[in-house]
């Protein structure tokens, strides 16, 4: 009974906990429009997207489901250059995601790799999924942790090999 109590109590704490890291990010559509390796920065354009474009939801998938925080307010919206971290340890530097397995592709010992994926989205002008969360401090800036690049073909194939191959029970 102790046991069960502990651990009832520990999943309520782990819940409470990333309750209020999600209630400290938000995420939006985005089109990143330059790069200021200097400062660490980017410039983005907020814009409307589709979710099922970066994470398109199997059959039978119920619809209140998703990967990214709630949507940013007119507040963080209005801050258009916010900060990147190209190295650092995984929860430190702007991780750059797949969609459909949600693998982080950064490599995160070269400094070199995320201003290269930065340059070639704002080259290709492609629409992503930014996750915005404050910096540590009181008047930190906001930086992007997270960045979901949109769903590729060889990705749908997938998902829809997998459905084909699914039985109904």
């Amino acid at each position: 009974m102790r046991i069960g109590i502990t651990a009832f109590a520990f999943f309520a704490l782990c819940l409470a906990a990333a309750q209020a890291e999600a209630a400290s990010s938000c995420s939006s559509f985005a089109v990143i429009q330059s790069y200021d390796e200097a400062t660490s920065s980017v410039e983005v354009d907020y814009e409307k997207g589709n979710e099922r474009q970066f994470f398109p939801k199997p059959e039978g998938t119920p619809r209140d489901t998703s990967k990214i925080p709630k949507g940013c307010g007119s507040k963080v919206t209005k801050t258009t250059k916010l900060v990147v971290k190209a190295t650092g340890g995984r929860m430190a530097v702007t991780q750059v995601r797949s969609n459909f397995q949600g693998k982080m592709l950064n490599d995160r010992d070269d400094k070199t790799w995320l201003p290269a994926k930065l340059n070639q989205l704002i080259a290709d002008k492609t629409q992503v999924v930014i996750v915005v969360r404050p910096g540590v401090g009181k008047n930190a800036p906001l930086g992007i942790t997270t960045l979901y690049l949109p769903i590729t073909d060889e990705e749908l194939a997938e998902i829809k090999r997998i459905e084909d191959e699914a039985e109904d029970v």
